[in-house]
């Protein structure tokens, strides 16, 4: 006999949020999921916010002029589990919107990863995977911002939350279940607790592509007019690239416009305004009087050859480990985060590496450093697992 279907609330007041919220903090846990619109804005734009508890399912419509701040709230407290489903969008929206940081999030799709699901399952595949229930995903690409929306949206978004619950008692079941319960924390904490913060205006330099063609001054310019048009998208609710392109970004610092009419002259920055230039003049300034930034060093070539085999080999017994702990491998190291890690063992350049501590360590992290260093080597078997580590003397 299959369970009743829980009925969709609306909550259309102030005082239903809160309600509900407080029923959440008692409860200690809450499953949260939102639409929105972040085609024109420098922050997503909430247009839903569905939430479940263990017996209520609701969704919330601030486009109604419904306030979310208790649910935003909520994301912040440490003493409520917040449940959610590839959530990093959601959390810019919280963060940029309402000004609070993740304290405790379960990431369902990241902790699927840790029993053989793999990483990028989307919810209903997931939902599909873990209770066996087929949801009809048909409004993906709908319009969240049109109003009345209709039953089929409002069903949809419910269920984006409906199932949160359930999923979570089964993946830590089976979590626990692999003595891996200590693994999961850790990686929620690293991933969502209350270290992570907005991303630092000054380290929006970081994402630029081609930065690696300039000198140490041009970087350190390149950070503060980078830091200058995240305030500027910020100040105006429009997304970075209505600002100035990046390709713009970059031949500023790299020619240093020294008044108004010069960086008009740059490609792609004529249409900013007299007063943008002038804020735009004073971070060029502050670049100037800055610290140059050491530009990333080439690895000199005999170790690149040597990171490049050893990476290769690193990468067999990587995939080796993983999939005889059936957990997925871009979990673990990603193929950037593996030729970082050998380099720093054949450089001796210390540990400040995730591979080298915690869980990454115990399943494989170590045996890595093993075999970068030359102390074991691998051999194929004919049968599972089809690899053979040998230590030499």
């Amino acid at each position: 006999m299959s369970e009743p279907v829980i009925p969709i609330e609306h909550l259309t007041t102030a005082a239903d949020v809160a309600r509900l919220a407080d029923e959440a903090r008692v409860a200690g846990r809450i499953g949260l999921d939102t639409e929105f619109l972040w085609e024109r804005t420098y922050a997503p734009v909430p247009c839903l916010v569905q939430v479940a508890t263990a017996h209520r399912v609701a969704i919330i419509d601030p486009i109604a002029g419904v306030d979310v701040a208790p649910i935003a709230d909520l994301v912040a407290d440490p003493e409520v589990e917040i449940l959610m489903h590839a959530p990093a969008a959601d959390l810019i929206l919280f963060a940029r919107r309402f000004g609070v940081r993740p304290t405790r999030i379960f990431d369902v799709q990241l902790v699927a990863g840790f029993v053989g699901l793999g990483t990028s399952l989307a919810y209903d595949r997931l939902t599909e995977r873990v209770l066996g229930i087929r949801l009809a995903h048909d409004e993906t690409f709908s319009n969240w911002v049109k109003r009345p929306l209709s039953p089929t949206q409002i069903a949809y978004a419910a269920d984006d939350v409906r199932h949160l619950h359930a999923i979570v008692a089964k993946l830590a079941h089976e979590v626990a279940a692999r003595g891996r319960s200590a693994w999961v924390a850790a990686e929620l904490a690293r991933r969502y607790d209350s270290s992570v913060r907005a991303t630092d205006p000054r380290q929006a330099y970081l994402k630029l592509s081609r930065r690696g063609r300039l000198s140490g001054r041009q970087l350190a310019l390149l950070r503060e007019v980078a830091a200058w048009r995240e305030a500027e998208a910020q100040a105006a609710d429009l997304p970075v690239g209505w600002i100035l392109k990046d390709p713009t970004l970059i031949e500023i610092a790299r020619t240093s416009p020294r008044d108004a009419d010069a960086i008009g002259r740059v490609r792609g920055a004529g249409g900013l305004s007299r007063a943008a230039r002038e804020r735009l003049l004073g971070a060029i300034a502050a670049g100037l009087a800055a610290e140059p930034i050491e530009p990333p060093r080439d690895v000199p070539r005999a170790l690149a050859g040597r990171v490049a085999a050893a990476s290769e080999l690193a990468a067999v017994l990587l995939r080796a480990r993983c999939d005889a702990a059936d957990i997925a491998a871009e979990l673990v190291a990603t193929r950037t985060d593996l030729e970082r890690y050998v380099e720093l063992v054949l450089t001796d350049a210390g540990d400040e590496h995730p591979l080298a501590h915690g869980w990454r360590a115990e399943l494989v992290g170590h045996e890595l450093r093993d075999l970068i260093a030359g102390r074991i080597a691998l051999a194929t078997l004919t049968q599972p697992p089809y690899l053979s580590v040998i230590r030499r003397e």
